[in-house]
């Protein structure tokens, strides 16, 4: 996975369009249950002044248990926790974190419209 605060706005719209039609066989609820989460990251970015990594990096590291705990529930669900592992991970590597976190939540935004576009559940 490349580094987060390097991937492009095409890479990323690609990405979310490919990822969005692998995941449309999941439930709309189960991607908007993880999606709810990343809000919760971008309203925690709005309401400090300036950037803060360290209030964001525990929410996003949590994001992991989540996941594994809807992937252990429905196994339609590990593709998804696989890749947004190694998602939370580039972001987590990047030089550049509040880019790589704006780019992550970007991501989430576009995964969610593109699955409904290619008829998720």
């Amino acid at each position: 996975m490349k580094i987060f605060d390097l991937i492009t706005p095409q890479e990323i719209v690609e990405l979310a369009k490919q990822k969005g039609e692998e995941f449309k066989k999941i439930k709309t609820n189960q991607l908007r249950n993880f999606f709810n989460e990343v809000v919760s990251i971008k309203n925690t970015m709005l309401s400090i002044n300036g950037f803060n990594f360290s209030l964001i990096e525990p929410k996003l590291v949590l994001l992991k248990p989540k996941l594994a705990y809807a992937a252990g529930r429905q196994n339609i669900v590990k593709p998804f926790k696989t890749f947004m592992d190694e998602v939370i991970d580039a972001v987590l590597n990047a030089n550049d974190k509040k880019k790589a976190v704006e780019n992550f939540i970007i991501l989430n935004e576009s995964i969610i419209a593109y699955h409904k576009f290619y008829g998720g559940d």
